[in-house]
């Protein structure tokens, strides 16, 4: 196991707000630059705690990774924050889960979130994060994700519901992106680390339980982009997401329909674009009506 250190961890403490940051990764020196710098450079008032958990890359991860290291410690790295600190690791895991908890059962920040090492985030995110936590402390907050597709570098900015709540997450599954989520190391002590038995949709299922009790407030600033390419989880592993879905529902009590297959049904009627540019009124009451209807499809659970 490889651990490096950088700058006094009680002093940022002590002293003020500190954001830790985990980067759980294997194999992806194709991107996790960009994601190291983009947590590195973020400017601001506050500290930073980056964890990256690697998994025994074999690729030049481990390599990247020490650069930025070495570049740290011998002050060589513009530090635009009140301090930064970096610890890693190169080691196998149990997955993705689990190497995401190793990191938020050592963080000492007082908001927590990770980042994965193909996604990033956007200059300025820190310190919006920041400055909204001290203004009015909260246990969860989201903003907006950009989807970057990379296959065709085209860069979307889906707007999510700005009132999400614990009963609209259990009727959709959410409308924001992990990327843009940012909360408290003392909310997950109380509603519990991620639940390593999901690989796919752990996130889901961490926000239920965080929704169900938490202050949640929406930020509608762009805090981070969400990359989407030929091998990412996204793209290659559906059918896997909506099963895990599927089961987070039946816990929770949630709609036995899954949005992808929701949207696959809707998909089939191309009559609704005309119905939607002649007769707006119409196309979006006969939507409410239809996702009325969805909605009351939902397990029972005795929880």
């Amino acid at each position: 196991m490889k651990l490096r250190r950088f700058s006094g961890r009680d002093t940022m403490i002590i002293m003020g707000v500190t954001i830790s940051i985990v980067t759980p990764s294997y194999n992806q020196g194709r991107y996790i630059e960009e994601t190291i710098k983009s947590v590195l450079s973020q400017a601001g008032n506050f500290f930073v705690e980056y964890i990256i958990a690697d998994a025994r890359s074999t690729d030049e991860t481990v390599r990247i990774i020490k650069k930025y290291d070495e570049l740290l410690k011998s002050g060589r790295y513009p530090i635009k924050c009140k301090g930064v600190e970096l610890l890693w690791w190169s080691k196998k895991d149990r997955g993705q889960s689990d190497a995401i908890n190793q990191g938020f059962k050592i963080a000492k920040g007082d908001i927590v979130a990770w980042i994965n090492s193909d996604d990033y985030y956007l200059p300025g995110t820190f310190q919006l994060v920041a400055s909204r936590y001290k203004k009015k402390p909260f246990d969860l907050l989201y903003g907006d994700c950009a989807k970057l597709y990379a296959t065709s570098n085209i860069l979307a900015t889906p707007k999510p519901n700005p009132n999400e709540s614990y009963q609209t997450l259990l009727s959709s599954t959410g409308t924001f992106g992990q990327p843009a989520t940012f909360f408290t190391k003392k909310i997950i002590e109380r509603v519990g680390y991620i639940d390593e038995s999901l690989h796919y949709c752990m996130d889901y299922d961490l926000w239920i339980r965080i929704f169900k009790i938490g202050k949640v407030v929406y930020l509608p600033n762009t805090l981070a982009v969400f990359r989407i390419w030929e091998n990412s989880k996204t793209t290659t592993s559906q059918q896997k997401f909506d099963d895990e879905r599927r089961l987070i529902a039946k816990h929770y009590g949630g709609n036995i329909l899954t949005p992808r297959k929701i949207y696959h049904f809707i998909d089939k009627f191309k009559w609704r674009h005309y119905i939607k540019n002649k007769f707006p009124y119409l196309y979006f009451g006969m939507k409410r009506v239809f996702f009325h209807f969805i909605d009351l499809l939902k397990y029972r659970t005795k929880k």
